[in-house]
């Protein structure tokens, strides 16, 4: 089997990445993947009209996971395209790749979720120590702000409701709590 189709199975989506080159620097222990985008046609993200009228290229380099003990790095070759709607104010758009990265990241979003895998399960600093051994140096600021960008947990309306009011010191402080008094827990 010819490397490239070997390569190939290791991106996140085949179907619109090409894989032109793979140099490995040993010395750096980091392996560069050039990728380009071969998407036919691309949808505004303003008014979801398709087009294929490029109007350069722009090339932004991606963090993925590592390989080994290899870093992993994409020099993401991606088109700008003009939108044909004459009607959208955004005229000039970048190509999205939704399946592999969101709209102006670094990291790939597999990468992305390890990261926020880690770092809801351990925490910053220990989180900081587990990616440095595996070949990541993410600082404890970053993991901690990706697992702020996380929604939060869906949960349901309650329907009834019990209010207490109550004093931690006399004639000092006092707190309130709501609680779901059909599931028995602290609402606030």
């Amino acid at each position: 089997m010819e490397a490239t189709t070997v390569f190939s199975r290791f991106l996140p989506e085949t179907t619109s990445l090409q894989l032109d080159s793979w140099p490995l620097d040993d010395a750096a222990t980091r392996m560069t993947l050039y990728v380009t985008s071969t998407q036919q046609g691309v949808a505004c993200p303003g008014c979801a009209v398709f087009t294929n009228r490029v109007h350069s290229r722009d090339t932004r380099t991606l963090a993925d996971l590592p390989w080994g003990a290899a870093r992993v790095r994409w020099p993401l070759r991606v088109r700008k395209v003009v939108c044909a709607n004459t009607q959208c104010p955004r005229r000039i758009f970048t190509e999205r790749l939704p399946g592999v990265v969101a709209p102006w990241a670094r990291r790939t979003q597999r990468l992305a979720a390890w990261l926020m895998a880690i770092g809801l399960a351990l925490g910053g600093a220990a989180g900081t120590r587990l990616s440095r051994c595996r070949g990541l140096t993410v600082s404890r600021q970053t993991r901690l702000r990706l697992i702020r960008r996380l929604p939060l947990a869906c949960e349901r309306t309650p329907q009834v409701l019990g209010v207490d009011d109550f004093a931690f010191r006399k004639r000092q402080t006092y707190g309130t709590v709501l609680i779901d008094l059909e599931r028995r827990q602290p609402v606030a």
